[in-house]
């Protein structure tokens, strides 16, 4: 608008204001909200169309509803070929109004920055959807799976990934299980514990010294039977870096 005032001579010359855009929008949107896997599709077409290496699928239900939806373009696929080590994946982003979970898989380039590596909607969390998700990613990755995946504690995904990669480390994600102390603990201890909890889980390399010290924070604080700690722990293989640390993780 501003640059449309300065070309007219004024804001008064333009002829329509910031409300009529507004409104423009909104009735546009309005006409195309039943329409939008179609615009998807034809997007997804055209990005094919520039470049051949642009891959996609989308299927849907009985009712022609959109259920699953992957795609990776030609810089995502490039770049897993010298990234593709570790991937990342979670699918806690579910804000948008068709309530279908996205699930980013990301990695790390050698500058430490965040990569997208695929993209895909899911209508459900399952088994099946993710065991079709990662097939979908197999087509699309040069070189075969990736070393390590590290996800969240879904128990869905962990055997999804054992049938498409099953030589694949699955790593858990060491902040989704840290930040849960906090809310799993009594308070009390929590907060007279954490610290030495936190620095034996980051800073003790070697797996006898660290089930040692572990133990011996659990038993003073008198949380011998907390039952989510206990199964944290029984889970340690697949997160604490001392356990780990034979894969790299980017």
């Amino acid at each position: 608008m501003s640059i449309l005032e300065v070309q007219s001579g004024g804001m008064e010359k333009i002829g329509f204001t910031k409300k009529d855009i507004y409104n423009f929008e909104y009735c546009e949107s309005d006409l195309m909200k039943n329409h939008d896997i179609e615009l998807v599709t034809e997007y997804f077409l055209a990005e094919q169309k520039n470049n051949r290496s642009f891959y996609f699928k989308i299927k849907g239900d009985s009712n022609d509803r959109l259920t699953r939806c992957f795609w990776a373009d030609a810089t995502s696929r490039r770049a897993y070929g010298f990234y593709g080590d570790v991937v990342m994946l979670d699918t806690t982003f579910n804000k948008n109004r068709y309530g279908l979970p996205f699930a980013p898989m990301l990695g790390v380039n050698n500058h430490g920055q965040t990569i997208v590596l695929a993209c895909a909607f899911l209508s459900k969390e399952t088994i099946e959807s993710f065991i079709w998700m990662f097939e979908e990613f197999k087509k699309v990755i040069p070189g075969g799976g990736p070393k390590m995946i590290i996800t969240d504690q879904d128990a869905t995904m962990a055997r999804a990934i054992f049938e498409v990669f099953p030589t694949t480390f699955h790593r858990l994600c060491i902040w989704h299980i840290t930040t849960k102390f906090s809310d799993k603990l009594p308070r009390a201890a929590y907060e007279e514990y954490w610290k030495e909890f936190k620095e034996t889980i980051w800073e003790i390399d070697n797996i006898d010294e660290f089930e040692e010290k572990w133990h011996a924070i659990v038993t003073k604080s008198g949380l011998t039977n907390h039952l989510w700690l206990s199964s944290v722990f029984d889970l340690r293989k697949s997160w604490v870096p001392a356990y780990v640390k034979h894969v790299f993780a980017a």
